[in-house]
């Protein structure tokens, strides 16, 4: 995989995201659920799922990422929407239980 991290407690939701786009080479699709469970573990917050839609809203994919007293923390989708046009994000729940649940799933692409 190439980069390496030592586990940090300050990291900010910027640096958790880069250190996956730095792992992965900037193919991040798949480390949603990884990234906001790092963000929360570092800066609170609970998970939010939804998705993300672009080109009008024709296109849509399923995405998770973080809320921290009412503002939506998302590093991970500002970079991809911040290169399209008629972006957004729509939350579908946030049941802490399902993202939980997930989180095994997705543990052998943790970067340390």
């Amino acid at each position: 995989m190439g980069a390496v991290f030592l586990e940090c407690d300050e990291w900010s939701p910027e640096d958790i995201y880069q250190k996956y786009k730095t792992a992965f080479r900037g193919n991040t699709q798949g480390c949603c659920l990884l990234i906001a469970e790092e963000i929360i573990q570092t800066n609170g917050g609970v998970a939010v799922a939804g998705e993300l839609t672009w080109y009008g809203g024709n296109c849509r994919r399923t995405h998770w990422w973080v809320e921290i007293d009412g503002k939506v923390v998302d590093p991970m989708g500002d970079d991809f929407l911040s290169t399209e046009d008629a972006t957004g994000r729509t939350e579908h729940h946030r049941d802490q239980n399902i993202f939980a649940s997930l989180l095994p799933q997705y543990e052998k692409w943790r970067v340390y």
